[in-house]
C-alpha cells in the first residue's frame, strides 16, 4: 500500500509534489474512465436507440399498447444496466494511479513508491543526507511524466461494432426530423393509450379541406393511419360522455373542447402543417392520427407557342395552365421594353369549365388601338388559384401588331395620334391637321360623326394638361370611322357582346344570364352583317368569306340556334366552340371583302399613294414656315427640285394603279398637273402661290385615293362557282358535321337526345313518392344545366 508523503524538505519538493499530484489525477481519471466506460455503453446505446426511433416519428405509429411497453422496455433495460453499472465499478486507488502512471511514462524501479516512502530513522545526519540525494535522483526519473488516452478496449467487448450502428442511425434519424425533432420526442413519449370505462362514448373527428378544392370532407376513423389533406383544412371534433374536460392537440399546443348544452364537448381548429392529431380527456389519450398536410402548389403556365400577329392585326395567344385545386384567373402582362416602370397592359385569357386544374388557352387580343401597337414589348403568362397564389411563365419578345390604315385621311389621323402619344408638345402640330381635314368635310364623306370627332379631339388638346387618353381615344374612333364607317362601331359592339358572352361562360353562370347575353350577341351580330353588307355593292350575292365560300343568313341564325340549344342541355365545352366558329366565320366576311383589296399591284399602288400624300404634306408645311421666313432664292431652287421629285414619283403610281385595276384615277393626272404648278412657283421663288398649288394636288391625291378604293371594290364583285359551304370550308348547317376533331359540337339529333334526357331528369325529380335520397340527386343533376 503506498504512504502517504512527507512533508517537503525544500522549495524543490513542494513544486515536485504539486506537479506530481496532477499527474496522479490525471492518471487515476483515465483508469476510471476505462472501467466506467464499458458499463456505460449499452446504456447509452439503449438510449440512442430509443431516441432514433422517436426522431423517425415510429413509435406513434404502433398500437397504443405496444408502444407503452417499449418505452417500459427501455426504461426498465436502463434501470438494470444502471443498477449492474453502479455494483460494478469500483474508484481507483492512489497506488493503481502510480502504476498506471509509471507504466505510460515508461518508468522502472517504480520511482513514485521511492518518493513516497521515508526513512526508518531521521536522528541520523548521514542517513539523512543518503535519503535526501536518493529522493533527488527518484525526482531527476519522473520529470518526464506522461499518462495515455484511456482505452477501454472495446473492440473486445463489442466486436461487431453496434455502438456505431446506433450513432449512425441517430445521426439519419436528427436529419430527417430536422426542426419538427421536439414534437416527434414529445410523440414518442405519450403513448396513445385509453382504459376501459374511463374513455368517452363516442369521439367523432372531421376535417372538411378548403371549399375551392373541391375534396370531400374525411371522417377519421379510428384505425386510419394514412389521412392526407390540404393546407387549411378546418378540423371538428366533437366528444359525447366520458369524464373529465377534454382537449386536442395540434402541433404540439393543447386546445381545449368547449362544452356544449348537451353534454358533448366540440372543437374547431384548422391544420397548417403536418401533425400528430391527438385527443385527450383526463389526461388520457382517446384517439390519435398522424396527419399529413399538402401545401397547395402554386400554378403553372406556360406559352405553348409564342404570341404572333394573327388575321386582322389581332394578337394571337395559345398556353397551358395547370393547378393543383384549379385556376381562378389567367392573365398577360405586356410591357414596353425600355420602360420597365410603367404599368402593365393587362389582358385577360379566358378559362372554361370554372376553375379547371388543366386549361388549353387559345385567345385572341386586338391591341390595335392601344397607344403601344406597333411597339416592341414583352408578354408574360400569369395564372393565379384560389388562395391568390401566382404562377409566371416565360416571358416573350414581340412587336404589338398595328392597324394598317389604307385611307390616306385616316392613316393621317393615326399618324398624329402615334406622335402626341410619343410627346405632348406635338399637339399644335396634330391640332392643325385637324383644322384642316375638318374643314374639308369631303375627305370624310360628310359624316357628322367623325367631324363631331375630330373636332373634341382638337378642342380637348387645346389645354397645355390635357387628357391623353380622351384624344387617343377618339382619334382612333375618328379613323375607324374614316377608314370604315359604320363597320367600326358595330365591330366594337360585336366584339363587345363575344366577350362577356365568354366571360359568362368562364365564370359558370346560370342558363339564363347565357341565353340574355346570346340575345345581344345576335342583336350585335346582325348590325355588323348590316353595317358590312351596306360597304358591299349591291350585286345580289351571298355573303362572301375570305376565301370565296358563302354563308347565308339563314345558317348564321341556325348556329345562333345551336348555341341556345347547348345552353340548355348544359354543352358548355360545346357551347364555346360554337362560338368560335362563328366568330371565324364573321371574321371570313370582312375578310372576304377585303381580299381583292390587299393583293397585286393595286395594293402596291395604293400604299405608295399613301406615303406620297404624307410626304406631300410635309413639303406643304415647309412652305408655309418658308413663306414666314421670307427664305432665299437658292431655297427656292431646292424646294421646287424636291416638288419635282414627288410628281416623278406620282407617275410610278399611276401606273401601278393601272396595272391592278385597268384604270388610273382621273384625279392622279390633276394632282401631278397641280404639283408642275407648285414646283414653277417655287423656282420663282413665290411661296404664297405654291403652297396654294401644293393643297391643290393634296386634296386631289385624297380623291384619288377614294376613287382607287371604290375601283377595287368594283372589282371585287361577282364570283361565280360558290358551293354551300361556310368560310371555314366545312358543309353549311345541314349537310354535315361540324367536328373539328378537338371539341366535338354536337349535331340537331344528339342535342334534341340531351333536351329528353333533361326533360326526363326534371320529371323524375318532380314525382315526390321518389325515395328522398334518389331525388336529391337528380335536383344535383339539374344544377348543372
Amino acid at each position: 500500500m503506498m504512504h502517504p508523503l512527507p512533508p517537503p524538505a525544500d522549495p524543490h519538493t513542494v513544486l515536485l509534489d504539486r506537479r506530481l499530484a496532477r499527474w496522479l489525477f490525471l492518471a487515476g481519471a483515465a483508469v476510471l474512465w476505462e472501467r466506467l466506460w464499458p458499463l456505460a455503453l449499452p446504456i447509452l446505446c439503449l438510449i440512442g436507440l430509443l431516441v432514433a426511433l422517436a426522431l423517425l416519428d415510429v413509435l406513434p405509429l404502433l398500437p397504443g399498447w405496444l408502444h407503452a411497453l417499449v418505452l417500459a422496455g427501455v426504461a426498465g433495460g436502463v434501470a438494470f444496466l444502471t443498477m449492474r453499472a453502479v455494483l460494478r465499478l469500483t474508484m481507483p486507488t492512489l497506488d493503481q494511479a502510480a502504476r498506471r502512471l509509471e507504466r505510460d511514462s515508461g518508468l522502472d524501479h517504480r520511482p513514485l513508491a521511492a518518493l513516497a516512502d521515508h526513512p526508518v530513522s531521521t536522528d541520523d545526519p548521514v542517513a539523512q543526507a543518503l535519503w535526501q540525494i536518493h529522493r533527488r535522483r527518484m525526482a531527476a526519473m519522473v520529470r518526464q511524466l506522461r499518462v495515455a488516452l484511456p482505452h477501454p478496449n472495446m473492440a473486445a467487448r463489442d466486436p461487431w461494432g453496434l455502438r456505431a450502428a446506433v450513432l449512425l442511425l441517430l445521426v439519419i434519424a436528427a436529419t430527417m426530423a430536422g426542426p419538427d425533432a421536439p414534437r416527434r420526442l414529445a410523440r414518442a413519449l405519450n403513448p396513445a393509450i385509453t382504459m376501459a370505462g374511463l374513455g368517452p362514448d363516442a369521439v367523432q373527428v372531421w376535417i372538411t379541406p378548403p371549399s375551392y378544392t373541391g375534396v370531400a370532407p374525411l371522417l377519421l376513423k379510428p384505425d386510419q393511419t394514412t389521412i392526407t389533406v390540404p393546407a387549411g383544412s378546418a378540423v371538428l371534433a366533437v366528444l359525447s360522455g366520458g369524464w373529465g374536460s377534454a382537449s386536442l392537440e395540434v402541433d404540439g399546443n393543447q386546445t381545449p373542447f368547449q362544452r356544449q348544452s348537451d353534454g358533448s364537448q366540440r372543437l374547431e381548429s384548422q391544420l397548417h402543417a403536418s401533425t400528430q392529431l391527438t385527443v385527450r380527456q383526463a389526461r388520457l389519450t382517446v384517439a390519435a392520427w398522424p396527419v399529413t398536410v399538402v401545401a397547395d402548389a402554386v400554378p403553372s403556365i406556360a406559352f405553348t407557342n409564342p404570341p404572333e400577329p394573327g388575321e386582322r392585326s389581332r394578337l394571337r395567344l395559345t398556353a397551358t395552365a395547370s393547378d393543383d385545386y384549379g385556376l381562378v384567373k389567367a392573365w398577360v402582362d405586356i410591357r414596353r421594353l425600355g420602360a420597365p416602370d410603367d404599368p402593365p397592359l393587362v389582358v385577360e385569357l379566358p378559362l372554361s369549365n370554372g376553375q379547371p386544374r388543366l386549361a388549353d388557352i387559345a385567345s385572341w387580343a386586338d391591341l390595335t388601338a392601344h397607344p403601344w401597337a406597333g411597339l416592341p414589348v414583352n408578354i408574360q403568362p400569369v395564372a393565379e388559384d384560389a388562395v391568390g397564389q401566382r404562377g409566371n411563365g416565360d416571358a416573350h419578345a414581340i412587336t404589338l401588331p398595328e392597324r394598317n390604315f389604307t385611307n390616306p385621311v385616316a392613316a393621317a389621323v393615326i399618324e398624329q395620334r402615334r406622335n402626341v402619344t410619343d410627346d405632348r408638345r406635338n399637339a399644335p402640330i396634330a391640332m392643325t391637321l385637324l383644322d384642316r381635314v375638318a374643314s374639308e368635310p369631303a375627305l370624310f364623306n360628310d359624316d357628322l360623326k367623325t367631324f363631331l370627332m375630330l373636332r373634341a379631339a382638337r378642342h380637348a388638346m387645346d389645354v397645355e394638361d390635357f387628357d391623353l387618353a380622351e384624344v387617343q381615344d377618339l382619334l382612333w374612333s375618328g379613323a375607324l370611322r374614316i377608314e370604315e364607317g359604320d363597320l367600326a362601331s358595330a365591330e366594337r359592339a360585336l366584339e363587345q357582346a363575344r366577350r362577356a358572352l365568354e366571360q359568362a361562360m368562364d365564370a359558370n353562370a346560370p342558363a339564363s344570364e347565357i341565353q340574355r347575353l346570346l340575345d345581344l350577341f345576335q342583336q350585335a351580330m346582325q348590325r355588323y352583317v348590316q353595317a358590312l353588307s351596306e360597304r358591299m355593292p349591291p350585286n345580289n350575292q351571298p355573303q362572301l368569306g375570305k376565301d370565296g365560300r358563302t354563308i347565308s343568313d339563314e345558317e348564321l341564325q341556325q348556329m345562333v340556334d345551336g348555341m341556345r340549344d347547348m345552353t340548355e342541355t348544359g354543352s358548355r365545352d360545346a357551347l364555346r366552340q360554337m362560338l368560335q366558329d362563328l366568330t371565324k366565320i364573321l371574321e371570313g366576311l370582312q375578310a372576304g371583302q377585303r381580299q381583292q383589296s390587299v393583293n397585286g399591284p393595286a395594293s402596291q399602288g395604293m400604299q405608295g399613294l399613301r406615303e406620297l400624300a404624307k410626304r406631300q404634306q410635309d413639303m406643304l408645311d415647309q412652305t408655309h414656315r418658308r413663306a414666314q421666313q421670307d427664305s432665299g432664292q437658292q431655297d427656292g431652287r431646292q424646294a421646287a427640285q424636291a416638288q419635282e421629285a414627288l410628281r416623278k414619283s406620282l407617275d410610278d403610281i399611276a401606273r401601278k394603279l393601272s396595272e391592278g385595276l385597268g384604270e388610273a384615277p382621273h384625279a392622279l393626272s390633276e394632282a401631278g398637273e397641280a404639283m408642275g404648278q407648285a414646283a414653277g412657283e417655287l423656282g420663282r421663288n413665290q411661296w404664297d402661290s405654291a403652297a396654294g398649288a401644293q393643297s391643290q394636288a393634296l386634296q386631289l391625291l385624297h380623291q384619288a385615293a377614294r376613287e382607287a378604293m371604290e375601283q377595287m371594290g368594283n372589282a371585287g364583285q361577282g364570283s361565280g362557282g360558290m358551293i354551300p359551304r361556310d368560310p371555314l370550308g366545312r358543309p353549311a348547317r345541314g349537310t354535315g358535321s361540324t367536328d373539328d376533331g378537338t371539341t366535338r359540337v354536337p349535331d340537331r339529333s344528339e342535342v334534341q337526345r340531351s333536351r329528353d334526357l333533361l326533360n326526363e331528369i326534371r320529371r323524375r325529380a318532380g314525382e315526390y313518392q321518389r325515395p328522398e335520397p334518389e331525388r336529391d340527386y337528380l335536383h344535383r343533376l339539374l344544377k348543372q344545366f
